[in-house]
């Protein structure tokens, strides 16, 4: 009897808090906002088929034709991502500090008229439904707190490329259609490099193609190593570095907002300088078929603090490919 008179308490109680929760301020403002958001496209939708209101996004081309693009007319690129964007305006990146400087750069390359350069932006001004929950939810917060400053430095007359170019694996939605697309995508940024001499101006610790078949088509790789953080500081010793580098070669800059400032000057200078980001690393984890983030050995991963510190690398073929070294 005592049971069953517990077991009535229990329910009343558990149906009480119900009633607080459900009848409380809290959940009425939850409640009209879940309406709001379930009628918000319909009141959108008639307010752009009606002609009062206009959205303006960036017409920005996807990661195969960019990839196409740069194949057939040999462009450089320089990308631009969340860091990149944060920094223009003043912000700091983890491995790049505040510097009025390298916003004032940034600000030069995303404004740029070379026709020979690509200007790679985030595809992530729109619909975000191929990425994953994760993605999808930085991108919005991102958006609605950034968005008004990012658009203020753009040209919405003008064609921009995919700054996802290079992470075509990890930040989508993992499907098998989506691994064999990944598998034929790698298979043809490869011909980038093919039988070229390439120089990588990277951070120290990136070790871009070692270890895996990305790079096996160049002809030869050279390596100018740079500081992981903050390499912009040092900005000036690594562009005089190519002074000696013939322009035939091919630059791939794995080096942050540096990379961005250095495909862009390279490229003024008649290189075909391409900033190619996590490039290495997201072939890592397709490889992996990593559904998370498995650290790859020897390889700088700034994502967390495991990823950032940088084992020594004895390899014999990757100290003859160091060319110069940037001391921090």
């Amino acid at each position: 009897m005592e049971n069953i008179v517990l077991q009535k308490i229990e329910k009343e109680l558990e149906r009480f808090k119900k009633k607080l929760f459900y009848s409380g301020p809290k959940h009425k403002q939850l409640e009209k906002l879940q309406y709001k958001l379930d009628n918000l496209p319909y009141e959108i939708y008639n307010k752009i088929t009606s002609g009062n209101l206009r959205l303006q996004i960036p017409t920005i081309k996807n990661a195969d034709d960019t990839l196409d693009k740069i194949l057939q007319a040999k462009c450089s690129m320089s990308r631009f991502g969340d860091g990149e964007l944060g920094v223009m305006n003043g912000g700091r990146i983890h491995f790049q500090n505040r510097s009025p400087k390298i916003a004032q750069r940034l600000k030069e390359v995303i404004g740029s008229a070379n026709s020979n350069l690509l200007i790679g932006l985030p595809d992530c001004f729109g619909s975000l439904d191929n990425y994953m929950p994760a993605v999808i939810n930085f991108w919005r917060d991102w958006m609605s707190r950034k968005r008004q400053m990012v658009c203020s430095f753009l040209d919405m007359n003008r064609i921009y490329y995919n700054a996802f170019f290079s992470r075509v694996y990890m930040p989508f939605n993992k499907t098998d259609e989506h691994y064999k697309n990944c598998s034929e995508y790698f298979e043809k940024i490869k011909r980038i490099w093919a039988d070229r001499d390439v120089v990588i101006c990277e951070g120290e610790g990136t070790r871009c193609g070692m270890f895996n078949d990305l790079l096996g088509r160049a002809k030869s790789i050279s390596r100018i190593l740079c500081p992981a953080r903050s390499a912009f500081d040092k900005y000036d010793e690594i562009l005089s570095t190519f002074k000696g580098i013939s322009t035939d070669k091919l630059v791939l800059a794995a080096l942050g907002p540096t990379a961005t400032v250095l495909a862009y000057d390279l490229c003024n200078q008649g290189y075909q300088a391409i900033d190619v980001g996590q490039l290495d690393l997201e072939y890592e984890w397709f490889l992996r078929k990593g559904v998370t983030y498995p650290l790859p050995e020897f390889k700088y991963v700034d994502g967390t603090e495991e990823g950032r510190k940088i084992r020594k690398l004895e390899d014999p073929e990757y100290k003859r490919q160091i060319i110069k070294i940037i001391a921090k």
